[in-house]
């Protein structure tokens, strides 16, 4: 056995000095990998300090270590080709006995890791927020120099040049021997490497390495070799083009079948107040004008409810969140079980007629967690799995460039990259939305979910410099929103704060831009039923409503969000305008129904009205009142205001819990504490003119009113009087959905909830 081992440790003690890429890219990315661990590991989510709660995580530390060791393995499969690709004529010599100076390929490794550190500090610097700003601040000199001197595209080109010069010499010295296997094996590697780069896959780029770098014998004629080439390029190509359909889809059609496409396009957390052209900023969101100059337009919309979860479950089902079950950001299994199933929702109705696909980012975490009845699903999945691999990501910055897709696209080597709250570029998304409308064999129902201006907001180059180009400060690139830290920003800090929430907001509209265009390029804008909207606002700062979503109800930015409809072609309502009578998200279920021709189901008991048949007139004949609620609240500290005046329950990493069998899904499952959540919500009701909001409180129900017309940011409570007509709505609406029962003023969960 020693005989052995002292065999292996001469074998690595050569293989070491001669240079060898295998080797030294292995010590190269580990030390990074160690470095990387041992500096960048932050117990900070989303900017929230959760060192208290550490504890809550002892039990992950299994897939902690099994992400790190999975980020190890796939940028060791990277750099080992970069290496490889990079070396140029110095790796053929190394092969045939020749060895490498060894700083040389620690010198081309660093550099082309340099390059694409820059190149992707340049185009996405939020996603480097953290690491410059609360684990490394000495450093944030250099993300300023970077993202005020340079383009991404001028670090890109110095790599592509290098990479060009170094595969050209390496070319023509083969050509110059006459070594045209070498030249084939060469070109085949290059294919391989790069198609299984822009697939994501390491062990691809692993396997391309390794058939370059060891000479695995074949037959030496041509017309083999040729073969071989052909094979392989034809492996790697039909990999690069695999279909990436997640489901079957049914060959059954509905009676009432209808040729008509239905495309929703969304973004999280978008204010109608904020669009352009209900600014009047001609150049703030010109493509989402030009959409609403074209369709009719809402201009008094709410959300039910400002989170992402339960509002998306709202406006697919056309039923409240208390009907469909899921209330809150983290539904168990039993809160997520009527959904898709008792419970029909647009996708799983249309799904028989329609081909039915959700594509989003992070935002769309929701999307994979439910039965929403979408055929195929593109968006990231949350879970505790997913927590620990983002958190393992973000700490290992070397290997962040490679992930957002510097070099030159792909890289998706890991899933969770499409999960990271500063990464929302719809450039990486909306490959999968254009690959929907390719097929033809029936039409489609597609929802486009944005999470470019969810919180930390994340606008890529060059739309992060629509901002106050002096301004150096925590919120320059990007706003994580802390729900503990009632502390308000100076003026400068809230207006920065606006001002990348409105980058956002313009990156998102480039992106709407290149949908309509390329649904106009294939011919299908006209057979489109289109509805842009939202799935709730956002508060910035306005009045004491601090920044964020789903906390409080008060004031016109939190639930009031865009609604625009541009009908097909075909469909006899073809008039544009604008309509001031209000309106709820509930109300496109039954409209998309309507304008496909599908009869809706009296059982289904729907709260919206049917969009389709408007009164003449830009107002509802009779005062309509719509409802909505509170999210969960993650946070119990803070002085803000309604932390003062509401059923106070634990942190809301105090609430979760991890289900593995679940899918370690991360949800709030305990009875008690699942009721608490329902007792505490505010809940209001509103007309076009007037406010009720009922807030329960340890000393009582508070009914507070405000005149939306005069006051839109409620500062001044009128008397509960003034909504007396609300009120005992709002007690008909909760105690006749057979959900709630009265307690004194107080609603209360029904025990079947």
């Amino acid at each position: 056995m020693s005989e052995f081992w002292l065999k292996f440790k001469n074998i690595i003690r050569s293989e070491f000095n001669s240079g060898n890429p295998w080797i030294h890219s292995g010590v190269f990315v580990f030390v990074l990998t160690l470095l990387c661990l041992l500096t960048n590991t932050s117990l900070h989510v989303m900017g929230v300090d959760i060192s208290e709660f550490i504890s809550l995580f002892y039990g992950l530390i299994p897939l902690l270590l099994r992400d790190l060791g999975g980020v190890f393995a796939s940028s060791y499969a990277f750099f080992v080709g970069a290496a490889i690709l990079s070396l140029g004529p110095d790796f053929s010599e190394w092969k045939h006995g020749k060895n490498i100076r060894i700083y040389k390929i620690y010198l081309i490794l660093s550099s082309v890791l340099f390059l694409l550190f820059c190149g992707s500090v340049s185009e996405y610097p939020q996603v480097y927020g953290e690491f410059f700003y609360y684990r490394h601040s000495w450093m944030v000199g250099f993300l300023y120099f970077i993202t005020d001197h340079f383009s991404p595209f001028f670090f890109k080109s110095v790599l592509f040049l290098f990479l060009v010069v170094q595969v050209a010499r390496t070319g023509l010295a083969f050509w110059k021997s006459k070594s045209y296997i070498s030249l084939i094996r060469y070109s085949v590697f290059i294919i391989l490497f790069y198609s299984f780069h822009l697939l994501g896959s390491a062990w691809g780029v692993l396997v391309a390495s390794a058939f370059y770098s060891f000479d695995i014998q074949f037959s030496r004629s041509k017309k083999d070799l040729a073969f071989i080439a052909i094979a392989l390029f034809g492996f790697g190509f039909s990999f690069f083009n695999r279909a990436q359909e997640n489901r079957a889809v049914s060959k059954e059609v509905l009676e009432h079948s209808s040729n008509t496409n239905v495309l929703i396009i969304s973004a999280d957390s978008i204010r109608q107040d904020q669009l352009g052209f209900v600014k009047g900023e001609k150049d703030k969101t010109p493509n989402i004008d030009r959409l609403a100059s074209e369709s009719l337009v809402f201009r008094d919309h709410h959300s039910t409810i400002p989170r992402t979860f339960p509002s998306w479950a709202d406006f697919l089902s056309g039923k409240y969140s208390f009907e469909h079950g899921i209330q809150d950001m983290f539904p168990d299994r039993e809160d997520r079980s009527k959904l898709g199933n008792s419970v029909p929702t647009l996708p799983g109705i249309l799904g028989k007629s329609h081909r039915t696909y959700v594509v989003s980012s992070f935002a769309g975490d929701i999307f994979p967690r439910a039965n929403w009845g979408f055929q195929n699903v593109y968006a990231p999945n949350f879970s505790a799995e997913t927590l620990t691999q983002q958190r393992t990501i973000e700490s290992q910055v070397f290997f962040l460039p490679v992930l957002t897709g510097t070099f030159f696209g792909g890289g998706e080597y890991l899933s969770s990259i499409r999960s990271l709250p500063s990464l929302g570029d719809d450039s990486r998304i909306l490959t999968d939305l254009f690959s929907v409308f390719d097929k033809k064999d029936r039409p489609f129902f597609a929802l486009y979910f944005s999470s470019v201006t969810h919180f930390p907001y994340s606008p890529p180059y060059p739309f992060y410099k629509n901002t106050d180009p002096s301004y150096y400060g925590p919120s320059k690139y990007f706003r994580f929103v802390d729900p503990s830290n009632s502390e308000k920003p100076d003026k400068r800090e809230q207006e920065q704060i606006r001002s990348i929430y409105s980058a956002s907001l313009t990156a998102f509209d480039f992106s709407v831009g290149k949908i309509l265009e390329e649904l106009k390029r294939r011919g299908l804008y006209d057979d489109t039923l289109i509805i842009f909207t939202s799935d709730h606002g956002e508060s910035l700062f306005e009045e004491d409503h601090s920044h964020g979503h789903g906390e409080h109800l008060r004031g016109e930015g939190v639930t009031k969000i865009p609604l625009i409809i541009k009908f097909p072609k075909s469909f006899e309502r073809k008039e544009t305008r604008n309509f001031k009578g209000i309106t709820t998200s509930l109300d496109l279920f039954p409209t998309v129904l309507s304008t496909l021709g599908v009869p809706t189901n009296p059982e289904l008991s729907l709260h919206g009205r049917d969009l389709t048949k408007l009164p003449k007139t830009d107002i509802w004949p009779e005062d309509r009142s719509v409802y909505s609620e509170t999210g969960i609240w993650f946070s119990d500290r803070g002085d803000h205001f309604f932390q003062k005046d509401r059923i106070r329950y634990p942190n809301i990493l105090e609430l979760h819990t991890i289900d593995p069998n679940d899918g370690n899904s991360v949800t709030v499952s305990d009875p008690y504490a699942k009721e608490t959540v329902l007792f505490s919500k505010h809940r209001m009701l509103q007309t076009g003119t007037k406010k009720l909001i009922y807030i329960p409180s340890p000393n009582g129900v508070v009914y507070t009113c405000y005149d939306r017309i005069s006051d839109p940011w409620n500062t001044k409570p009128l008397p509960a009087s003034y909504c007396g007509d609300l009120q005992r709505k709002l007690e008909l609406l909760l105690i006749g959905s057979g959900k709630w029962k009265k307690a004194g003023d107080y609603f209360l969960p029904k025990s079947e909830l």
